[in-house]
């Protein structure tokens, strides 16, 4: 027995009006939904073969947790930046250092800028931060995969942010084009103290460390669509930050080095037994809600050992 047709369509419609909730977050542009669209072409041959009825009333309500994290961290993190300039006085300050490596400033990247490629990697940088991390868990949901929902949003950001804020508390290190005096490429038009903050913690690159994530992750799927979809904008993002002037080449590398301990220890938690008990009670309480939303209520149990005996 299949889930009642006008229950599927209310489901289909939460997911996209969920969807559509996440894409207005930071307005994000035809592109973005492109992007997104394209990524999630071939998902099917990395989907658990379980039912949508089974995985999707408990997947809308994590997933709708997870917008409700990505809607309001952005303030959050403004006001830890805004904590850090007002209070945080930082142990270690690397300006002048960095500065001093040779090639650490990515000069050869700066040879060649012309318009069109300037404007294609502000696009890059300005949603790569929130695209490269959504594109991967909205694809994890489409799996039907608890485990995939859980590693990509513990590697791609719940993970990153309390585990790189220690480093952004005891390092001063700003971005490539404040450090120099040289124009800010993103043309942000920022007054003298919003450059200040906004020029903050760099070391390692969040950009970057969200980006290789959804690469590393994205290399263990099926899809060979789908890992040159992400391997592309990824690397895409990694080259944009050192292209427009932000990261060092260190804090690039140091970015690809968290991100790799952020995956391993994804696979971990995800691997441990608490999880695993968590995605069978999940999968157990979806077939229970799916049986009733089947039949309209729910079977005693008498009554099922009734209809196996007869």
């Amino acid at each position: 027995m299949s889930i009642k047709k006008p229950v599927m369509v209310l489901l289909i419609l939460v997911t996209l009006m969920l969807i559509y909730g996440i894409t207005r977050v930071e307005n994000w542009g035809i592109l973005c939904v492109v992007l997104l669209v394209l990524a999630l072409y071939g998902t099917r041959k990395d989907a658990k073969p379980i039912s949508w009825g089974q995985f999707m009333p408990l997947g809308l309500i994590v997933l709708f947790i997870f917008f409700l994290i990505y809607k309001y961290a952005n303030p959050m993190w403004h006001m830890v930046v805004g904590y850090q300039t007002e209070n945080v006085r930082h142990i270690f300050n690397w300006n002048d250092w960095f500065n001093r490596i040779p090639l650490n400033d990515a000069a050869f990247m700066h040879i060649w800028q012309p318009r069109w490629l300037t404007l294609y990697m502000q696009w890059v940088y300005d949603y790569g931060f929130a695209l490269s991390y959504w594109i991967v868990v909205i694809r994890a949901f489409f799996t039907k995969d608890v485990q995939k929902f859980g590693r990509y949003s513990l590697a791609g950001y719940l993970l990153q942010v309390p585990l790189i804020l220690p480093f952004y508390n005891m390092i001063l290190l700003q971005e490539v084009w404040y450090v120099q005096g040289t124009p800010d490429l993103m043309e942000r038009n920022l007054t003298p103290d919003q450059q200040f903050a906004t020029a903050m913690n760099c070391f390692p690159s969040m950009h970057t460390s969200i980006a290789f994530a959804a690469i590393l992750l994205a290399m263990r799927e099926k899809s060979l669509w789908y890992r040159w979809i992400i391997g592309t904008y990824g690397v895409s993002i990694m080259i944009s930050t050192l292209y427009l002037k932000i990261h060092w080449i260190i804090d690039m590398f140091a970015g690809m080095l968290f991100a790799y301990g952020c995956v391993k220890l994804a696979d971990w938690i995800v691997g441990a037994r608490p999880y695993r008990a968590f995605v069978r009670k999940f999968e157990s309480l979806g077939a229970r809600l799916q049986l009733r939303m089947e039949q309209g209520k729910t079977v005693p149990p008498a009554e099922q050992r009734q209809s196996v005996d007869s």
